[in-house]
């Protein structure tokens, strides 16, 4: 694991957890005794993190301390030649990531997969300083990585298609929900992420809600209802058509094509491709399946609000 900070050792932990030896890499230059306290702070972290996971039935106290055990501090590249899997966590730099990168592919074994934890950068940014390009991918944690099931996995053009095997089923043994990816920058997660916040922050800058308010929306509202609910899946059970006249409006009212419908949804309306009540919208509906769908997320959301309540 290259990068002891914040999301570097919520790998850590995530994959000391799956039973593997994991070796923390810190390969910045620090004054005296910086290094000793970056690695003492991400121990205390994980142990405090361990303990909270313990305590909420997540994992067995006597999951804690073999864990514990199976991370090793380390300065440096050397005596990394034996590790399989290497993940990249360091900032979102270009240049550092490529020097890094370059420096570790000369390091470890030429079967050893290169994986950069980059949330916006996408493969083809950073394959040209890796040795060897069939083994290097970019396998995108959501912070906080030990938490969060989620991780993206985005191979590159010239990505072997048995590295993206191993690299789905490595993350699977994890608990994890891998979600392949094309090569593109922001992936799945952070572009949507990013303009929901941006959306937000706009939405206070304009006085139409406090912080506060705005968030407590989203927690009772897309937040509930997207925890069960895929968006396409909503999309097709509210109906294109909703989304469309939604758009179109919003767009001409605010004076502004973010808003406006996208290409996909417009063929979809001269389709009469609606959704559910229609048989088909992004998923198909034919026969039974609509009754299915809609019984299924109805009883999703139900099991939901009442694990709300009872908490």
């Amino acid at each position: 694991m290259l990068g002891p900070g914040r999301i570097g050792r919520q790998i850590a932990l995530a994959f000391a957890l799956g039973g593997h030896q994991v070796s923390l890499v810190d390969l910045k230059d620090r004054p005296a005794g910086g290094t000793a306290a970056v690695f003492a702070d991400a121990r205390r972290e994980i142990g405090r993190d361990l303990r909270l996971m313990a305590e909420e039935g997540v994992i067995e106290n006597e999951e804690i301390a073999p864990a514990l055990e199976r991370l090793e501090d380390r300065i440096g590249l050397a005596g990394l030649d034996g590790c399989e899997f290497v993940q990249e966590a360091l900032p979102e730099l270009i240049d550092l990531k490529c020097q890094v990168l370059e420096r570790v592919s000369a390091h470890v074994a030429p079967e050893a997969i290169i994986a950069s934890t980059s949330s916006t950068i996408s493969p083809g940014h950073l394959v040209g300083s890796v040795r060897g390009a069939e083994r290097f991918l970019v396998v995108h944690w959501l912070n906080p990585a030990h938490i969060i099931p989620l991780v993206e996995v985005v191979p590159g053009q010239a990505t072997a298609a048995a590295v993206v095997e191993r690299t789905i089923a490595a993350l699977e043994k994890l608990g994890k929900v891998p979600v392949r990816c094309a090569d593109s920058p922001g992936f799945i997660g952070p572009r949507l992420q990013a303009l929901l916040m941006n959306e937000a922050v706009r939405l206070v800058e304009e006085g139409v809600a406090t912080p506060e308010d705005v968030d407590r929306a989203f927690r009772a509202g897309m937040g509930f209802r997207y925890a069960t609910v895929g968006i396409f899946e909503f999309i097709d059970w509210g109906g294109v058509d909703i989304l469309h006249r939604a758009s179109r409006f919003l767009a001409k009212a605010l004076g502004d094509d973010r808003f406006r419908p996208a290409r996909l949804v417009e063929e979809k309306i001269a389709r009469n491709e609606l959704g559910s009540k229609t048989g088909r919208g992004f998923f198909e509906y034919a026969g039974d399946r609509r009754e299915a769908f809609e019984t299924a997320k109805v009883r999703a959301l139900l099991r939901q609000l009442r694990r709300q309540r009872d908490a």
